[in-house]
C-alpha cells in the first residue's frame, strides 16, 4: 500500500514533532494533542491541519497512523483506526522506518543525549555539513527540535526510555551514560544493559563510549572490539581523554598525541563531557578539528539547560531540565564551582510517580546537599497515581535525615508570590532554580513577568 496521509495522535511532543517536521514535505499530515503550544502553531504555518483534542472524528481515510508513547492504547482515536483497519505504528517505529537505509548517527544515554545531539548538529552544520537533526529539546540558536536537510544524514536522538531506539539503524553511534532509570518498563537492570547491548550491536561502524560511566565498565559486554572508541576525563587507559585547564580550555588527546585544545564557555563537567563525545563523533564523520574547533566556543546548550530566565544586579532566575538524582548531582555541582557567594533556592518538581519511587532514596540524598529548597507537587506525565508516595511525605523525609530549609508548597502561585518577595527585601544575591522535565519553569517565566511590570510601574 501507498502511504499519502499519515495522522499523528499526540503531535505536539518533542519527538513526535520532530518526525512531523520531517515528513510534511512527502505526505499530507493531519495531527491532534491535548493542548496549543509553539510547536503546534509552527507546524500548522506550515499546512498540517492539527485539532486540539481526541476525537474519532479526527481519524477518516489517512493510510497510517503514527502515536506518542505517552497515548494510552485506549485513546479513542488509537481505537477508532484500528477499528478501520488502518495501520498504527508508534512513533520509535515509525521513525526507524522512514530513516532506514540512510546514515544515521545516533546519540544515547540516561543523562546528556539531548545536549550532544545538539553539539553534534552545531559542529556538522558549523563545518558545512548538511543534515537533517532529530532533536530532543529545543534549539536556542534554531529555535527548533528540528533541522532540515536535503542529505541522507541523520543526527537522531534516540530515546532508550521504553527500548524504542532499537528500532533506529545506526552507522554511528554516541552512548553519553548509562543511569537507572525507565525502571518501570525495564523491570531490571540486566534487561536495561541488554536494550543497550542490542542498540551496539545495531550500530554498523563505530560507537562511541563514556568510558568514565561506571555502569557501561561493568555491565556492557564486548568493549575491546574494534568499533568501540572510548573516552573519558583525565582517564589515560581511554582511546580519548580530556583535561580541564584552569582559565576554562580543555585539552584533547587521543593516546599520547595532543588532538588540541578546545575553548569553550559551556559550564559544567557534565557539560564537557557532553561536548567531548560530541566532537569524538565529528572526528570519526571526517570533520577536521581545526574545523571542529572553530565551533566549540559559540555552541549553545539547548533549552530548559541551565537557560537564564532573568537576570538582575542581585537576583537570577535559571530554569534546568534536570528530573533524576545524578543530573540534580551534576547541576548543584556546577553551581558550587562558581563560588560566586550566590543563595541558591531550588523549586524542585518531581517527574512521574514511578520515577520518583523507584530513585526516592537517591532524591532524598542528592536533596540534602541543597541549603533552600521548594518542593513542588509531582507532575504526572499523565501516569495514574498508584503509591501513596506524595512530595509533602518526602520534605518530610528529607528533614528526618538533614535539617536544611526545605518546605512543601503545591501551588505555584505561592512559589511565586514567596520567591516575589525574596527579590524584593533580600539584599544578598540569590539564584531561583525550577528542575525538573515537566512545567515547573512557567514559575520563572512568570516571576519574570511580574517583576518586569513591577518595574514598568515604579517608573
Amino acid at each position: 500500500m501507498k502511504i499519502k496521509k499519515i495522522h499523528f495522535i499526540g503531535i505536539g511532543g518533542i519527538g513526535m514533532s520532530s518526525l512531523a517536521f520531517f515528513l510534511n514535505e512527502k505526505f499530507t499530515l493531519t495531527g491532534s494533542d491535548i493542548g496549543l503550544s509553539p510547536i503546534i502553531k509552527k507546524l500548522r504555518k506550515l499546512g498540517v491541519d492539527i485539532n486540539i483534542g481526541h476525537s474519532t472524528k479526527n481519524i477518516n481515510n489517512q493510510d497510517l497512523i503514527i502515536y506518542s508513547s505517552a497515548i494510552n492504547k485506549s485513546n479513542v482515536e488509537l481505537v477508532e483506526a484500528k477499528k478501520r483497519n488502518i495501520t498504527t505504528i508508534s512513533r520509535g517505529k515509525a521513525l526507524g522506518e522512514f530513516t532506514k537505509n540512510k546514515k544515521n548517527i545516533c546519540i544515547t544515554g540516561t543523562h546528556g543525549k539531548s545536549t550532544s545531539t545538539s553539539f553534534i548538529s552545531q559542529i556538522l552544520i558549523n563545518s558545512g555539513k548538511d543534515i537533517n537533526a532529530f532533536l530532543g529539546a529545543i534549539d536556542k540558536k534554531l529555535k527548533t527540535n528540528f533541522i532540515h536537510g536535503k542529505s541522507n544524514i541523520n543526527v537522531i536522538e534516540a530515546d532508550e526510555s521504553d527500548n524504542s531506539f532499537n528500532y533506529l539503524k545506526p552507522e554511528l553511534s554516541l552512548i553519553t551514560n548509562i543511569d537507572y532509570d525507565h525502571m518501570d518498563f525495564y523491570r531490571s537492570k540486566e534487561k536495561l544493559y541488554e536494550a543497550f547491548q542490542a542498540f551496539i550491536k545495531k550500530t554498523t561502524k563505530c560507537v562511541v563510549l563514556n568510558f568514565d560511566c561506571k555502569n557501561i565498565q561493568k555491565n556492557l559486554k564486548g568493549l575491546k572490539s574494534k568499533k568501540i572508541t572510548t573516552f573519558g576525563y583525565q582517564n589515560k587507559k581511554c582511546d580519548y581523554y580530556f583535561t580541564e585547564n584552569i582559565l576554562g580550555s580543555l585539552e584533547l588527546y587521543h593516546g599520547k598525541r595532543k588532538v588540541g585544545e578546545i575553548f569553550t564557555n559551556l559550564e559544567g563537567l557534565h557539560n564537557h563531557y557532553n561536548l567531548i563525545g560530541a566532537i569524538i563523533v565529528c572526528i570519526k564523520l571526517g570533520i577536521s578539528f581545526k574545523k571542529i574547533s572553530k565551533s566549540t566556543n559559540k555552541i549553545l546548550t539547548p533549552k530548559r539547560r541551565f537557560e537564564n530566565i532573568f537576570k538582575s544586579n542581585n537576583f537570577e532566575i535559571y530554569d534546568d531540565y534536570a528530573h533524576h538524582p545524578s543530573a540534580i548531582s551534576s547541576l548543584r555541582k556546577m553551581l558550587n564551582k562558581k563560588r560566586d557567594l550566590c543563595k541558591n533556592y531550588l523549586i524542585f518538581q518531581p517527574h512521574r510517580y514511578t520515577r520518583f519511587k523507584e530513585s526516592y532514596s537517591d532524591f532524598i540524598k542528592e536533596i540534602c546537599q541543597w541549603e533552600n529548597v521548594i518542593v513542588t507537587d509531582i507532575y504526572s506525565a499523565h501516569e495514574s497515581k498508584k503509591s501513596k508516595i506524595s512530595s509533602k511525605e518526602f520534605v518530610k523525609r528529607v528533614l528526618k535525615k538533614k535539617k536544611i530549609n526545605i518546605q512543601y508548597i503545591g501551588e505555584f502561585d505561592k512559589i511565586i508570590d514567596k520567591m516575589y518577595l525574596k527579590y524584593k527585601k533580600n539584599k544578598n544575591k540569590i539564584k531561583l532554580i525550577t528542575i525538573g522535565a515537566g512545567d515547573v519553569n512557567k514559575i520563572g517565566y512568570r516571576l519574570k513577568n511580574i517583576i518586569k511590570e513591577s518595574k514598568e510601574r515604579a517608573r
